[in-house]
């Protein structure tokens, strides 16, 4: 995939967290309310921790290597997209977080649009780089929902330390927005502004 397609899909993202973050802030009305309300936000913590830690792991294995070779150790021995998964798994604990019934399935089912529409594009690109090696691994490895089970021994990886600076930097911006989601919930809730509208 090039580098202008990469960069395209993250603008999208990061477009759609940001009217996310926008719509928590201006709407009012919750399903989850209380305790419930609670719980969601502390489940999409824990959603937010598992995804990013996925990612920072996944980020191990392909940095450097995408599109350069079919990379089948690690995470990628378990799904052929395991990066997409760790997002998808981000944005439903970001979308709980939010208590909002509505947004808690817009913002898990847009994502999963922009990612299944750029798989596609990667897979078309490794299918023309790496026909038969390609067409092996994906006739084994499921898509997106991992293949669990014992997994072989992935052995020593060199890994430039940008690597996991950029991993690292991802996963706080994650927990920044989350963070964000509660503080403006909050303060919406506390009568810092009011709110246009009541969202469910």
């Amino acid at each position: 995939m090039t580098a202008s397609q990469s960069t395209s899909r993250i603008r999208r993202t990061q477009a759609l967290y940001f009217l996310i973050l926008l719509a928590v802030a201006v709407t009012g009305g919750r399903t989850f309310g209380g305790l419930g309300g609670l719980a969601a936000q502390a489940t999409g913590f824990v959603l937010v921790t598992a995804g990013t830690l996925w990612r920072v792991w996944t980020s191990v294995f392909i940095a450097g290597r995408k599109d350069a070779e079919v990379v089948d150790a690690g995470p990628y021995a378990r799904c052929r997209h395991p990066l997409y998964l760790g997002s998808l798994v981000v944005g439903l604990g970001l979308a709980l977080t939010t208590r909002s019934l509505v947004l808690t399935l817009v913002l898990p089912a847009t994502l999963a649009t922009f990612f299944w529409l750029a798989a596609r594009r990667e897979e078309r690109n490794l299918e023309d780089r790496h026909d038969r090696a390609w067409a092996t691994y994906r006739s084994r490895v499921p898509a997106i929902w991992p293949r669990f089970g014992r997994a072989a021994a992935s052995g020593h990886r060199a890994v430039d330390l940008a690597v996991y600076r950029k991993a690292f930097l991802d996963a706080a911006t994650m927990f920044g927005v989350w963070l964000l989601i509660v503080a403006l919930d909050a303060l919406r809730m506390q009568g810092a502004w009011q709110a246009w509208f009541r969202l469910p």
